[in-house]
């Protein structure tokens, strides 16, 4: 029995808590009212500490992104690439929501440069106050550039690094409690159907996102770059390697599959080992396009509050950064945390507002949404080394 439950993959058990959740929450709302509002209360506080997080995450990442740049010809142009992707997916899910929800350019018909002013120098009602999740990634990104001349500081990322690897298998373990009560939270205050009901919606909008990338990628990456058959590619390395990431919900779980699959393909064994590997930390295209589209959703069709594009202009940056540089935390927590809370600060939502809102991101963010994004981050590793196989196949692997 005990073999059974540890074969339990954690996304499930993370969705059963979510579900269990959101049943008992709505069933026993008044009962649980203590408990909700404990939780609320708890999110409250560890809403304040998020620009802490953001920065002891980004400016390790960005050190490491930095230091990368110089290491050789093959090296360059990954990391360029899976810039130049990121970005564009960020802005495939601005363009996409803000069509499919006939999204204002400002608030009141004002000017743009005032509402990007008015975001920036806006922090919970308070405008004298800078946004603090802004702030906390300027430095970072501050931080770890200057830390790859500066001796101290690179010890010191180096610190922040370890805690935070130390801390991914801790909140592996506690993730599906935390869930749970994320649930519970959601149950009382919106009851069952409803909250069932924004999950699926939530999940049915992951996947059309995740379909809509993946179509891009392969007429772009792999029919005119790579010049290969999508049919081919789909049937003997696309499908195989979908189904074991959606099932781990993990990039880098999914690493020894990946790289054995996109060999098995034909790609160069010295290309896959540096550009699966690279892109299973840094490269998550179908992240940074739907935590960029899940704005629109979760304003507009959870709260009924209205966002602008110029909203959506000013975290798109953001957000392709959280997922470049920030580890890979269970659940797409980190990603989910970053950018709600980013997005709570943009929209100036008072306290209570705040808490509900990241609440509802994160909750609804996990689960069958996270194996859609994992699945397509996964293959596009694998796309991405048959393209670059493709553009370097006359070099010897000495000059990769």
């Amino acid at each position: 029995m005990n073999d059974f439950i540890k074969r339990i993959p954690g996304y499930l058990w993370s969705l059963i808590a979510l579900f269990l959740g959101i049943i008992i929450g709505a069933g026993y709302g008044d009962s649980l009212i203590i408990v909700s509002s404990t939780t609320h209360s708890v999110l409250k506080g560890f809403i304040k500490i998020v620009p802490i997080l953001i920065f002891i995450a980004l400016s390790p990442a960005v050190n490491k992104l930095s230091s990368k740049r110089g290491t050789g010809n093959l090296a360059a142009s990954v990391i360029g690439w899976y810039l130049l992707t990121s970005i564009f997916a960020g802005l495939v899910g601005l363009i996409f929501s803000s069509f499919l929800f006939n999204i204002e350019i400002t608030n009141n018909k004002g000017r743009m440069i005032e509402q990007v002013y008015t975001m920036f120098t806006t922090l919970n009602g308070n405008a004298s106050s800078s946004s603090l999740p802004f702030v906390a990634i300027l430095f970072a990104v501050f931080i770890g550039l200057l830390s790859t001349k500066i001796n101290l500081l690179q010890r010191m990322l180096d610190l922040f690094d370890h805690w935070m690897d130390n801390s991914i298998p801790f909140i592996s373990r506690i993730m599906p409690i935390v869930v749970l009560f994320l649930g519970i939270n959601l149950g009382v205050n919106t009851g069952a159907s409803e909250s069932m009901k924004y999950y699926f919606l939530m999940t049915f909008y992951t996947f059309a996102l995740c379909v809509i990338w993946l179509i891009i990628y392969q007429l772009i990456v792999i029919k005119l770059f790579a010049k290969q058959s999508i049919r081919k590619v789909i049937r003997e390395y696309f499908l195989p390697t979908a189904v074991f990431a959606a099932g781990t919900c993990s990039s880098l779980a999914t690493l020894p599959i990946n790289l054995n699959n996109v060999k098995k393909y034909g790609v160069n064994p010295s290309i896959a080992g540096f550009v699966i590997p690279i892109g299973a930390v840094i490269n998550l295209d179908s992240s940074a396009l739907a935590y960029v589209a899940y704005a629109p959703f979760i304003m507009t069709i959870v709260f009924d509050i209205p966002i602008t594009l110029t909203a959506l202009l000013v975290a798109w940056p953001a957000i392709v950064l959280f997922t470049i540089a920030a580890p890979g935390l269970p659940a797409g927590m980190g990603t989910a945390l970053w950018s709600s809370t980013l997005f709570a600060s943009l929209l100036n939502l008072d306290e209570g507002q705040t808490t509900i809102f990241i609440t509802t991101w994160i909750a609804l963010s996990g689960g069958l949404p996270d194996m859609f994004r994992t699945a397509t981050n996964c293959t596009c590793d694998g796309f991405t080394a048959i393209f670059f196989n493709e553009k370097f196949s006359n070099l010897k692997d000495s000059e990769l």
